[in-house]
């Protein structure tokens, strides 16, 4: 039996978080040192910087560093389906350029986002995505009064 749509859609955003949670560099970027944590605290802590829709204004007010994402299904054919990964890699703007990691370039915003791509798209991660590979389609600029950031689409195909 086929998975519903709407279904799938909380699978994805389960594996995106999961996948993001898993990500060495993006706990460290988003959260700093975790050692003394718990897993349960470090659960918590992450949830705090990483959600799973796109209502950011009056979301947060905090001056820090956010992944917020949403999965959409814009195309549901008779024997497939696309899907997009919208993602937005923002931080507040006091924190932009305080930023660096040996290996990643340019500012808080522009390193979050290389490695958002860098974890969904490694090969243990992309083949939990449905069929062909997930690719990287868009990145844009999101700016607000006091965030800045990117934003980023990813896009797949699955079986109906």
């Amino acid at each position: 039996m086929r998975e519903l749509s709407t279904k799938e859609r909380g699978i994805f955003k389960t594996r995106i978080a999961n996948a993001l949670l898993s990500s060495d560099n993006i706990r460290d970027i988003l959260l700093g040192d975790v050692s003394e944590l718990s897993e349960i605290d470090l659960i918590t802590k992450f949830k705090e910087h990483v959600k799973s829709h796109l209502f950011i204004d009056e979301t947060i007010k905090d001056t820090d560093t956010f992944i917020f994402y949403d999965v959409i299904m814009p195309r549901l054919r008779p024997q497939t389906k696309s899907f997009q990964i919208l993602l937005y890699a923002i931080c507040h703007r006091d924190i932009l350029e305080n930023y660096s990691k040996e290996g990643f370039y340019g500012n808080r915003a522009d390193i979050l986002s290389e490695m958002i791509e860098e974890t969904l798209l490694d090969s243990s991660i992309v083949k939990k995505f449905g069929i062909g590979d997930l690719q990287l389609d868009n990145v844009d600029i999101y700016n607000s009064t006091t965030f800045y950031g990117i934003i980023m689409s990813f896009e797949g195909k699955n079986f109906r």
